[in-house]
């Protein structure tokens, strides 16, 4: 009787982890993570296709861009936000779009910067008390061909 109780108990406990681990295949790693900064708790992180904001009047979905990285900090009693995604367009094209939107948009560049060489571009634009830096970089060849870029907004 006691052989027979211990191969239930064996197959119980077994039955339970089986029965998690395909409950956490299930659930998976598709949502987004969340993580706060160790060193301070002024700034809070958040990965995944649907965690960046908009920032106004600069859409990036003309760009297919898909949303990597989604930062939020405190600093100075300012809160900034910046926002990093990555598209299959070459950064000449993602530049090109941004420049396209600055004007009509009314947004004023206040400082420009291209690394022919490297092909990167970064801008600083503001509107109406808002200031964003755009960065714009080819991928590095271990991540995939394509752009990556950010958008911060202070």
């Amino acid at each position: 009787m006691a052989q027979l109780k211990r191969n239930l108990t064996m197959w119980l406990i077994r039955m339970v982890a089986v029965l998690t681990v395909a409950l956490a295949a299930l659930v998976g790693v598709t949502g987004q993570a969340f993580a706060h900064d160790d060193d301070t708790n002024d700034e809070a992180v958040t990965y995944g296709p649907n965690a960046c904001t908009v920032v106004a009047n600069l859409p990036v979905t003309t760009l297919a861009a898909t949303c990597v990285k989604h930062k939020i900090e405190l600093d100075d009693g300012v809160t900034e936000t910046k926002n990093s995604y990555v598209t299959q367009a070459s950064a000449d094209a993602v530049q090109q779009a941004f420049n396209a939107l600055f004007s009509p948009n009314s947004w004023t560049v206040v400082e420009a910067t291209h690394d022919l060489e490297d092909q990167e571009w970064e801008y600083t634009i503001v509107k109406a008390g808002r200031q964003v830096e755009i960065k714009v970089k080819p991928q590095d060849p271990d991540e995939g061909s394509g752009t990556e870029f950010s958008l911060a907004e202070k």
